[in-house]
């Protein structure tokens, strides 16, 4: 037993330093971590952060891409569904028109069909030929949009007789009432793009060039999705094996989306936003949708400062002819070009595009498209293509101009002459080169001649059942685009207002075709005192004369006392109602032609006495259209009868007395057997030579002068109408129709009392007067 005592006196027990389980295990741990167990937390935490930013990365990225897409699909549907090109405006000269009995020679339609280059066969097989066999033509017109319908292709045979058309007659021998040709294109007047094409709907290329492109640029076109993958590899493989880019990967709808909606930079960027686009267009739009748009759209070469774009256009440029008249080796040129116009240019280098299509041609065969036999022809035929010059200058700058100012007056809104206004004119291109040559001639002659110097020319010809500008050449230079003499210059007109002066008269029962009038010395007092004394063009009085004498000769006394008896200010008014808008100074001057006009007033004078009195407007455009053929604008002939038919008929007899026997005989001369009308007009120290003068259905107006308005040293018969015989000669003249109002008779007058008289009293001679005047047995006085 142990005493308790001895239990009391032990010494105390050490108090216990250990640490609680919990913390040893934490410290336990901590002493033993080692670097590889830091690192791993570390990445883990790395991972997780970028994780975190993929994930986000990748949400915001596909979001963006996304807006992306979106507003690239809706930029690409507006501009492909909209109007996906800006379209030249396409001037056309008037259709040739057929119907028996016409007053027309086969020469004419020759001419004609040559400047459409219609093809001379022995026997026609397509649209765009013609045959000859004496004096008939057969011909296999093309189809043409016409502003009043379409015209389909057409095969029908003209013959001639005289110098009229017989008869027309269709490919089943059944005569028909009338037939025409296509109009031929004057000009395609450019925009702001810089981009000329013509388009052409997907169903009239021909099968043939389709199939060529697709075998040449993308054989998979229909089965791919926009982009193509194998093409892709295969073009990679190609050029890495080749050690430089010989194969290119881009399907035609990646070509397309690049022509179409991208620069022609190198970038990464670039291609993949081709290929985005691509992928789009895919899904939007058909196959043949987007075909038809590559086959518009593609460069195809440079005509100076334009751009040549679309088989359609090329086809023209190259080869002056619609697309689907190509032949099997032009098709493949067409294509053969597309890898790089400006590398296989037809005109600089023919030796390297001529092998490129004779490759073109061997994989057609290879495919099946073209037999050996067509491979054979088409590879022997060399490379011929029409100059450029011929092919989208504009050749007539004058007259062009005139359609332009006209152009601005009728359609205002820009955006719509951007795509792709067709405008059909008056425009005659017989009588435009019958003018032109004229005056490249005519010029230097009168120059040697009359030795004069530095003379300048305007002329214009008007057709005048329509008031339709047909002509004009606005210069010597009949290419310069420049000053338009025809428009803009004003010039005294001479004995051109002399008309006005004898139709005033006439107008009025007091005065008739034999009527006395004087000629001798005459002076004028105005209100301010001036005295005026005009004289004869010779200095010679002849005391007095019928009316139609002074009228045929043009002698000034005569004219000037009769507009002084009818009132200068009546003889303005006719100059009104016949046609003429500047303002008109009411002197006694007027009388002998102070009065400035330009030359294209002078024609709308002359149109409304052609016309017998009935003013048409003059005008150069017959219709327009816009791309799709909807009419835009058609001319609707407003005639306004402004004369007595009677007055007109005796004016037009004394105008046909000019040319017979007066002032512009020498007409006659060159033309005996047809009837034709004028006047010669001269002014003050001839500085201007003018002569207006038509046939059945053509005015046709001519000033010569000097652009510093010297002395030219010709008189209107000697100068202007000289022009007007070099301008009649190639062309068809047709005479005046003797269309006689019922209320006029022909009468025999004797010339010196202005009186009937009957045959054989004395000398007599046949004027057209008034029924009401006319005496059935006249006495001899």
């Amino acid at each position: 037993m142990v005493d308790k005592k001895n239990n009391d006196t032990e010494k105390p027990k050490k108090k216990s330093t250990k640490t609680p389980a919990k913390t040893r295990r934490s410290a336990s741990k901590t002493k033993t971590s080692s670097p590889k167990s830091t690192l791993a937390a570390v990445k883990h935490r790395i991972l997780q952060t970028c994780w975190r930013f993929f994930y986000k990365g990748t949400i915001a990225i596909v979001v963006l891409v996304s807006f992306y897409l979106i507003y690239l699909d809706a930029k690409i549907t507006r501009q492909f569904e909209g109007s996906k090109w800006q379209l030249p405006v396409q001037v056309y000269a008037r259709a040739m028109n057929f119907y028996p009995e016409q007053f027309l020679s086969e020469d004419e339609v020759i001419w004609e069909l040559k400047r459409l280059n219609y093809s001379q066969v022995n026997k026609i097989n397509r649209t765009g030929q013609y045959e000859l066999h004496g004096r008939t033509i057969k011909i296999h017109r093309r189809a043409f949009e016409f502003y009043n319908g379409a015209q389909s292709g057409q095969v029908f045979t003209l013959s001639f007789a005289g110098k009229r058309l017989a008869n027309i007659v269709d490919e089943n021998g059944r005569r028909i009432k009338q037939a025409r040709l296509e109009p031929v294109q004057i000009a395609r007047i450019g925009n702001e793009s810089k981009q000329d094409r013509e388009f052409v709907p997907l169903e009239k290329f021909p099968d043939i060039l389709k199939q060529a492109l697709l075998v040449v640029e993308d054989r998979e076109f229909y089965e791919h999705h926009g982009v193509s993958v194998w093409s892709i590899l295969r073009a990679l493989y190609t050029n890495l094996k080749a050690g430089r880019t010989v194969q290119g990967g881009s399907t035609l709808t990646q070509q397309l989306a690049k022509n179409f909606y991208l620069s022609r930079e190198r970038s990464i960027v670039r291609k993949i936003n081709e290929a985005f686009i691509a992928l789009i267009l895919d899904y939007r739009y058909s196959k043949d949708e987007i075909l038809e748009a590559y086959l518009n759209e593609v460069f195809m070469g440079q005509a100076y400062n334009q751009g040549v774009h679309g088989m359609g256009l090329a086809a023209e440029f190259y080869f002056a002819k619609p697309v689907d008249e190509l032949e099997f080796d032009q098709i493949a040129m067409l294509v053969a070009m597309v890898k790089g116009p400006s590398f296989y240019n037809p005109r600089r280098y023919p030796e390297r595009v001529q092998e490129r299509r004779d490759l073109v041609l061997r994989l057609l065969a290879e495919q099946g498209y073209i037999s050996t036999n067509e491979l054979r022809q088409a590879l022997v035929r060399p490379i011929k293509v029409q100059p450029i010059n011929k092919s989208l200058q504009q050749n007539y700058p004058g007259y062009l101009e005139l359609v332009d100012r006209e152009l601005k007056t009728l359609l205002t809104n820009q955006e719509i002459i951007n795509a792709g206004v067709r405008i059909f004119t008056y425009f005659d291109l017989q009588k435009q080169a019958a003018m032109e040559e004229a005056v490249r001639k005519g010029l230097p002659y009168l120059e040697r001649r009359f030795d004069t110097e530095k003379l300048e020319t305007a002329m214009i010809s008007v057709n005048v059942a329509k008031g339709g500008v047909s002509a004009l050449v606005a210069g010597r230079d009949v290419r310069f685009s420049g000053f338009n003499r025809v428009l803009d210059t004003k010039r005294n007109i001479g004995s051109l207002v002399k008309p006005a002066i004898y139709l005033t008269a006439l107008e009025k029962p007091k005065y008739n075709l034999g009527t006395l009038l004087e000629d001798g010395p005459l002076q004028v007092t105005d209100e301010s005192g001036d005295v005026w004394r005009p004289e004869n063009f010779d200095h010679k009085y002849r005391g007095v004369l019928p009316l139609y004498q002074a009228f045929s000769n043009s002698i000034n006394i005569p004219a000037v006392n009769l507009g002084l008896d009818v009132g200068v200010h009546n003889v303005a008014a006719t100059l009104k109602k016949l046609g003429i808008e500047s303002q008109i100074n009411q002197y006694p001057s007027l009388l002998l032609g102070a009065l400035e006009l330009s030359s294209f007033e002078v024609a709308q004078m002359y149109t409304t006495l052609a016309g017998n009195g009935v003013y048409r407007q003059l005008t150069t455009i017959s219709a327009m259209t816009n791309a799709t053929g909807k009419v835009l604008y058609e001319h609707d002939v407003i005639s306004r009868e402004r004369f007595t038919e009677q007055a007109v008929y005796m004016t037009k007899y004394g105008l046909k007395k000019v040319t017979k026997e007066g002032t512009a005989k020498r007409l006659n001369l060159h033309f005996p057997s047809i009837q034709l009308a004028g006047k010669t007009g001269t002014s003050n120290d001839l500085r201007d030579s003018w002569f207006a003068g038509f046939d059945h259905n053509t005015v046709t107006v001519t000033w010569l002068g000097r652009d510093d308005n010297q002395s030219t040293g010709l008189t209107g018969a000697s100068g202007a109408l000289e022009l007007y015989i070099r301008y009649l000669k190639p062309l068809n003249p047709q005479a005046i129709a003797d269309n006689r109002p019922s209320d006029v008779r022909w009468a025999f007058v004797n010339p010196l009392t202005g009186k009937q008289a009957p045959p054989g009293c004395g000398k007599v001679i046949q004027l057209p007067i008034r029924q009401s005047e006319f005496k059935p047995r006249p006495l001899c006085e």
